[in-house]
């Protein structure tokens, strides 16, 4: 597997957000946090869509089905989205 390079955004623009999609049956999950991308690739595999800023990525997609509950429990449960 190629080595992914992301590009750290600025603190002041660091973000993350999580999105039910009703009409589409799908929770999806944006974030240019670098940490968390990595961990999420980890959890739930490859992001739908990756954001490139030339060669390195500035942000990943994840488009999780609603009736996918394992992999919505381990986002929950396991990904340090609230960083604790």
């Amino acid at each position: 597997m190629k080595e992914k390079k992301y590009k750290e955004p600025l603190k002041s623009e660091t973000e993350t957000t999580i999105n039910v999609i009703y009409d589409e049956n799908k929770l999806s999950v944006y974030t240019n946090k670098v940490l968390l991308q990595k961990q999420l690739n980890k959890l739930l595999g490859e992001p739908t869509k990756e954001l490139k800023i030339k060669r390195s990525i500035s942000g990943s997609i994840w488009d999780i089905p609603l009736d996918d509950k394992i992999k919505i429990q381990r986002l929950i449960v396991k990904a340090n989205i609230y960083e604790l």
